[in-house]
């Protein structure tokens, strides 16, 4: 037997709330640029002006994060939650060592961006969403700040 939901017609609730709970995962994961769909942040970053790299660091990929937070104790279980802590740890990993070899400075910082939002999805993971609040706020003051300077060093050099 099923369940009527809001009109609907599910064969089991709990496999309704596990695929809703997927799909805002995966939704999150793809805002935020975690490990599967990390290619596009690095290359939107590197794009020939300043304001786009600040847009798409310190806006835009933070969306998913907070949509994470905000769900965290309502709609995901312990099976979900090792997911995302899986997650962040590979987006923090591979950005930062991605960052090591990398020569342009605007992927240096977007990558570095990659990695603390794989950090904040981590805390997130352990179950500790206000030290990510935390974390993401100290991060948007840090870049910030490093924007300005990476800015600078850009202006400096004729673009490059």
């Amino acid at each position: 037997a099923g369940t009527v939901f809001s009109g609907y017609y599910f064969l089991s609730l709990s496999l309704f709330f596990w695929l809703s709970s997927l799909m805002l995962l995966l939704a999150s994961f793809t805002k935020s640029a975690q490990f599967p769909f990390s290619g596009w942040l690095p290359k939107a970053m590197s794009a020939p002006t300043p304001i786009s790299s600040l847009v798409h660091s310190s806006t835009l990929v933070t969306a998913g994060l907070v949509l994470v937070m905000n769900f965290t104790e309502m709609v995901f279980n312990k099976d979900v939650i090792a997911i995302v802590l899986v997650v962040g740890i590979f987006t923090m990993l591979f950005s930062s060592v991605a960052a090591l070899v990398e020569e342009d400075l605007k992927k240096v910082v977007a990558l570095s961006t990659l990695s603390q939002m794989g950090f904040s999805m981590l805390t997130v993971g352990i179950g500790l969403s206000f030290v990510s609040f935390v974390h993401l706020l100290s991060h948007a003051l840090f870049k910030s700040c490093l924007f300005m300077q990476v800015g600078y060093l850009i202006h400096c050099s004729l673009g490059q």
